[in-house]
Protein backbone atom coordinates (compact mmCIF):
# COMPACT_ATOMS: atom_id res chain seq x y z
CA UNK A 1 0.00 0.00 0.00
CA UNK A 2 2.94 1.99 0.96
CA UNK A 3 4.62 1.76 -2.53
CA UNK A 4 1.14 2.14 -4.04
CA UNK A 5 0.72 5.41 -2.82
CA UNK A 6 4.19 6.12 -3.34
CA UNK A 7 4.08 5.61 -6.80
CA UNK A 8 1.17 8.06 -6.90
CA UNK A 9 2.42 10.65 -5.57
CA UNK A 10 6.09 10.50 -7.70
CA UNK A 11 3.64 10.27 -10.72
CA UNK A 12 1.76 13.13 -9.90
CA UNK A 13 4.94 14.94 -8.75
CA UNK A 14 6.42 14.27 -12.60
CA UNK A 15 3.03 15.57 -14.46
CA UNK A 16 3.01 18.19 -12.14
CA UNK A 17 6.54 19.49 -13.55
CA UNK A 18 6.12 18.46 -17.19
CA UNK A 19 3.80 21.79 -17.18
CA UNK A 20 5.91 23.80 -15.10
CA UNK A 21 7.96 25.41 -17.57
CA UNK A 22 4.99 26.93 -20.13
CA UNK A 23 2.74 28.32 -17.11
CA UNK A 24 5.92 29.75 -16.01
CA UNK A 25 7.04 30.99 -18.98
CA UNK A 26 4.05 32.12 -20.26
CA UNK A 27 3.27 36.35 -20.33
CA UNK A 28 5.14 39.40 -20.97
CA UNK A 29 8.68 40.10 -20.58
CA UNK A 30 11.09 43.01 -20.52
CA UNK A 31 15.04 43.24 -20.05
CA UNK A 32 17.11 46.89 -19.15
CA UNK A 33 19.23 45.99 -21.79
CA UNK A 34 16.92 46.36 -24.68
CA UNK A 35 13.66 47.75 -25.67
CA UNK A 36 11.94 45.08 -27.15
CA UNK A 37 9.27 43.36 -25.10
CA UNK A 38 9.14 39.24 -25.47
CA UNK A 39 5.88 37.77 -25.66
CA UNK A 40 5.47 33.94 -24.72
CA UNK A 41 1.97 32.06 -25.22
CA UNK A 42 1.42 28.49 -25.06
CA UNK A 43 -1.40 26.05 -25.84
CA UNK A 44 -1.67 22.50 -26.38
CA UNK A 45 -2.37 22.35 -29.96
CA UNK A 46 -0.35 25.19 -31.49
CA UNK A 47 2.45 25.15 -29.03
CA UNK A 48 4.87 28.01 -28.06
CA UNK A 49 4.54 31.36 -29.94
CA UNK A 50 7.39 33.88 -29.14
CA UNK A 51 7.27 37.62 -30.49
CA UNK A 52 9.11 40.60 -29.62
CA UNK A 53 7.78 43.83 -30.06
CA UNK A 54 9.13 47.42 -29.23
CA UNK A 55 7.41 50.72 -28.44
CA UNK A 56 10.27 52.56 -29.19
CA UNK A 57 11.30 51.18 -32.77
CA UNK A 58 8.02 50.45 -33.78
CA UNK A 59 8.70 47.39 -34.89
CA UNK A 60 7.76 43.48 -34.30
CA UNK A 61 10.26 39.94 -34.85
CA UNK A 62 8.57 36.50 -34.11
CA UNK A 63 11.14 34.07 -33.22
CA UNK A 64 11.35 30.46 -34.49
CA UNK A 65 10.63 26.95 -31.60
CA UNK A 66 13.92 24.71 -32.48
CA UNK A 67 14.05 22.54 -29.39
CA UNK A 68 11.71 22.27 -25.95
CA UNK A 69 12.62 20.23 -23.06
CA UNK A 70 11.40 20.29 -19.77
CA UNK A 71 14.01 22.57 -18.76
CA UNK A 72 14.37 25.27 -21.65
CA UNK A 73 13.10 26.53 -24.95
CA UNK A 74 15.41 27.24 -27.52
CA UNK A 75 14.19 29.93 -30.75
CA UNK A 76 16.11 31.26 -33.32
CA UNK A 77 15.56 34.62 -33.93
CA UNK A 78 16.23 36.84 -37.26
CA UNK A 79 15.18 40.46 -37.48
CA UNK A 80 15.08 41.13 -41.42
CA UNK A 81 15.64 44.89 -40.49
CA UNK A 82 19.07 44.70 -39.91
CA UNK A 83 19.76 40.46 -40.54
CA UNK A 84 20.43 40.17 -37.13
CA UNK A 85 20.50 36.29 -36.11
CA UNK A 86 20.68 34.97 -32.99
CA UNK A 87 19.79 31.30 -31.04
CA UNK A 88 18.05 32.16 -27.62
CA UNK A 89 17.54 29.58 -25.09
CA UNK A 90 14.97 30.61 -22.33
CA UNK A 91 15.19 29.04 -18.90
CA UNK A 92 12.82 29.81 -15.83
CA UNK A 93 14.16 30.84 -12.47
CA UNK A 94 13.64 32.57 -9.06
CA UNK A 95 10.67 34.11 -10.69
CA UNK A 96 13.07 35.39 -13.44
CA UNK A 97 13.42 34.42 -17.54
CA UNK A 98 17.17 33.75 -18.65
CA UNK A 99 17.70 34.16 -21.57
CA UNK A 100 21.11 33.25 -23.17
CA UNK A 101 21.88 34.58 -26.72
CA UNK A 102 24.21 32.83 -29.35
CA UNK A 103 25.36 34.14 -32.81
CA UNK A 104 25.46 37.13 -33.88
CA UNK A 105 25.47 38.40 -30.41
CA UNK A 106 26.95 36.33 -27.62
CA UNK A 107 25.21 37.11 -23.60
CA UNK A 108 23.39 36.20 -21.00
CA UNK A 109 20.54 38.67 -20.22
CA UNK A 110 17.74 38.31 -16.98
CA UNK A 111 13.85 39.64 -17.96
CA UNK A 112 11.32 40.32 -15.26
CA UNK A 113 8.04 39.38 -16.14
CA UNK A 114 5.36 42.25 -16.94
CA UNK A 115 2.04 41.52 -15.06
CA UNK A 116 -1.43 42.70 -17.33
CA UNK A 117 -4.43 43.55 -15.13
CA UNK A 118 -7.78 42.94 -16.52
CA UNK A 119 -11.29 43.64 -15.54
Amino acid sequence: MKKLLLGIVMLFSITMNSHDLHENISGVWSSDETSYYVVILYNEDEGYKFVNFSLYEQDTVEEQIIEVTDDYVKTKLINPDNDWEVFITYSYENNTLMCTFEGDSNHSTLYKKHWIVTN
